[in-house]
């Protein structure tokens, strides 16, 4: 694989102008060694942008690097999700005309012929067709290299096909002009839709341009031999399509937008700049950061309107309306590093979470477009905002989020549009509990402790907005999850209508759990681990530790940690709850060395629009947010001996005395005063200096046990 800029690499880091040149956006598009893909795409697309221009295979509904054929280079995409997703317009540069292709359209290509850097992918397929995109927020621009000879020079737009299915096409020509739509929706087999607009432009006249079924191409004759479109998207109208790629791309310089769209991912990726470590350490670092800010999607158009959750057209004056949220993943600490990095554009993401609510009805679980699609479990949004204010992302409508809160968490009608807010609140608000239904694998367990974390986030922010009755409310609700710890096995267990726990009971198994088994989710109580370790017992929570780390497992293969997978993000630091903070070092240190790389294959799993990626980001640097809404991180030694860490308009150094090569910690000081396994953000937040000294052997200090809040706790 050739990365363009990577000779330059060294030389333009040290004066901070490419953070870019280290990003390697075919990560994750191989298995990793755990035989996962992180299902990324190495598309062109900016920051947290609309369009996401990339390559699209026959051979499965997930771009694999490995891969030798392209259906197209559709125009949207999520990254790293579990479902296929959008895939919507694919465009295909084609020799002759489609009447002489059979369908499905596609075209051959080899691995090697392809590169990419942020904001731009580039392909020569084995027809002779090189092609090149650059991504703007809504829009991007092509330029299609056509060989001599070999027919009419065509493009195809295969408006029928994408990830999940299309419902509707229309396509209109005028002059060099295209404009259309699709509609679509059914993420994950649910009840979601939504229509995309699209209004695309050519530098060429073409000579023939013509509608097929679903779908429709456009040929220039075999003189044109390098041709450019451009291509606007919306989820409005046409026109509106048309107004973002007037605003954003006024000529047709593909390499002027492609050197806007590195500028574009320089300044974001700089706001983190590590020195030091090996040149792979670097890539590795850069590309997880990349990964992580990419979603959730701008979703208003230039001109500030959007279709909101109730299918009308909305303004959002003064702000972006973001889309595309994937709540039960990236609430345990991607959400918290958009905050840290960039606490106006989370705060603008907890707006639109909040429009979500006014609109549709209650806050979304899981979102694509402005629908909901109802998928996975629990109340995340209550987490991510409250996360976001706990980390400084402040300029929002509290109170409107705490009234959206309040309303999901109380309501057993309440429905974000026809997705229940809570499935099944009505017992968890009469018993403590959702039970599990006989012949269905409901996940009760797994639901209930989604809900017991939501009612926790919902206490810290009604606390931090003044409303004690609530705080206290909420904060009593979270221990339920003591209702479904077992004393006799001490594991977290699903109950049944009658109150009895599941029969049959083995903790490596899925029975009662959603992705998981009751060995992975009976440590998903971040805000209470105190009370988890105390439970258990200390000792037999250390021994239970070890038995879990000894090797990665699968959903539902036995009771061991599995990484891509969200329950076990926040496992390896319980150790510094156990008075082993050197064991969650040891285990940090080698889950990066063993599953994150910079390779096609250095991603462990889904990364689920930047999850899985932002825990990286945070392991590498040595802090982790273990507790969502509250602010403060735990600690486990950093990879680089230097970093500059800017947050807000603030900036932070963090250094670590004898990396790389030792991974133990000897001492932590915060502006020259000693700190000991937790750090709260408000501290942090205003400190200049982190400064970790490490060792090669462990120091078997227990230190300081992080705070916990419940009845066990210390808080």
């Amino acid at each position: 694989m050739k990365l363009a800029g990577m000779a330059l690499c060294s030389v333009l880091f040290s004066v901070g102008l490419a953070q870019t040149a280290y990003v390697n956006p075919f990560v994750g598009t191989s298995l990793s060694p755990l035989r996962e893909p992180g299902n990324t795409s190495p598309g062109a697309t900016r920051p947290f942008g609309m369009l996401f221009w990339g390559p699209d295979q026959v051979k499965g509904r997930y771009y694999r690097y490995e891969n030798t054929s392209t259906r197209g280079f559709s125009l949207t995409h999520l990254n790293g999700t579990g479902c296929p997703a959008f895939g919507d317009v694919p465009i295909l540069p084609m020799l002759g005309t489609p009447v002489a292709q059979k369908d499905p359209y596609e075209a051959a290509y080899d691995p090697k012929d392809q590169s990419a850097e942020p904001g731009y992918f580039r392909v020569k397929l084995s027809s002779g067709i090189e092609v090149q995109l650059a991504a703007d927020v809504h829009s991007g621009i092509a330029e299609l290299h056509y060989p001599a000879g070999g027919g009419a020079h065509t493009v195809m737009l295969d408006l029928g096909r994408n990830n999940t299915g299309v419902t509707d096409t229309e396509a209109h020509f005028q002059g060099r002009m295209v404009t259309g739509s699709i509609a679509s929706g059914k993420f994950c087999n649910k009840r979601n839709d939504y229509r995309l607009y699209f209004a695309m432009e050519f530098d060429a006249t073409p000579a023939k341009m013509e509608t097929l079924d679903k779908g429709a191409y456009i040929s220039f004759a075999e003189t044109v031999t390098t041709l450019h479109m451009k291509v606007g998207l919306s989820y409005v109208s046409a026109a509106n399509a048309a107004l973002n790629l007037k605003q954003e791309i006024s000529d047709w310089s593909l390499e002027r937008e492609r050197a806007d769209a590195r500028a574009a991912w320089d300044k974001v990726l700089g706001l983190v700049e590590v020195n030091g470590g090996t040149e792979a350490q670097r890539r590795t670092f850069y590309s997880d950061l990349y990964h992580a800010l990419m979603h959730p999607s701008t979703f208003s158009d230039v001109n500030g309107e959007y279709l909101g959750f109730d299918d009308k057209v909305h303004k959002a004056n003064g702000r972006r309306q973001f889309a595309n949220f994937s709540g039960w993943d990236i609430y345990r600490c991607q959400v918290q590093l958009i905050a840290i990095l960039m606490p106006q554009v989370a705060s603008e993401i907890a707006q639109s979470l909040v429009a979500d609510a006014e609109q549709g009805g209650a806050l979304p679980r899981w979102s694509v477009a402005n629908n909901e699609a109802g998928s996975m479990v629990g109340d995340p949004s209550d987490l991510i905002v409250a996360s976001i204010y706990a980390f400084g992302g402040r300029d929002f409508d509290t109170a409107g989020a705490l009234k959206a809160m309040l309303h999901g968490a109380n309501d057993p009608e309440a429905k974000m549009r026809w997705s229940p807010a809570r499935p099944h609140v009505d017992e968890y608000l009469r018993q403590g509990y959702v039970q599990e239904e006989e012949g269905k694998r409901l996940g009760a367990a797994s639901i209930t402790l989604e809900y017991t974390s939501a009612d926790f986030a919902i206490s810290q922010f009604a606390k931090a907005l003044g409303d004690t009755a609530n705080a206290q409310k909420f904060l009593a609700r979270s221990a339920n999850w003591r209702k479904i710890f077992d004393p006799e096995t001490k594991y977290i267990r699903s109950r049944e209508a009658n109150g009895n726990f599941l029969p049959d009971f083995d903790p490596g198994t899925g029975a009662g759990f959603v992705e998981g088994n009751s060995a992975q989710y009976t440590w998903m109580v971040p805000y209470d681990l105190g009370g988890v370790v105390g439970a258990i017992g200390v000792d037999e929570a250390n021994a239970r530790l070890d038995r879990y780390f000894s090797q990665y497992g699968s959903y539902f293969g036995g009771p061991y940690f599995r990484i891509a997978n969200e329950p076990s993000m926040e496992c390896p630091w319980i150790y510094n709850w156990t008075g082993r903070p050197w064991r969650a070092q040891e285990v940090v240190r080698k889950t990066l060395t063993d599953l994150f790389t910079d390779k096609t294959s250095g991603l462990p799993g889904n990364d689920d629009l930047g999850a899985t990626s932002a825990w990286a980001v945070f392991a590498q640097l040595g802090i982790y947010p273990e507790i969502p809404a509250v602010g403060g991180f735990t600690l486990n030694s950093p990879i680089f001996p230097d970093v500059r860490l800017k947050h807000g308009s603030q900036e932070i150094r963090i250094r670590a005395t004898g990396a790389p090569g030792k991974i133990y910690i000897r001492n932590v000081a915060l502006d020259g005063k000693a700190v000991s396994n937790w750090i709260p953000w408000e501290e942090f937040s205003n400190a200049k200096r982190l400064e970790f000294t490490l060792s090669a052997a462990p120091d078997k200090d227990a230190g300081q046990i992080p705070p916990s809040f419940g009845r066990a706790g210390n808080q």
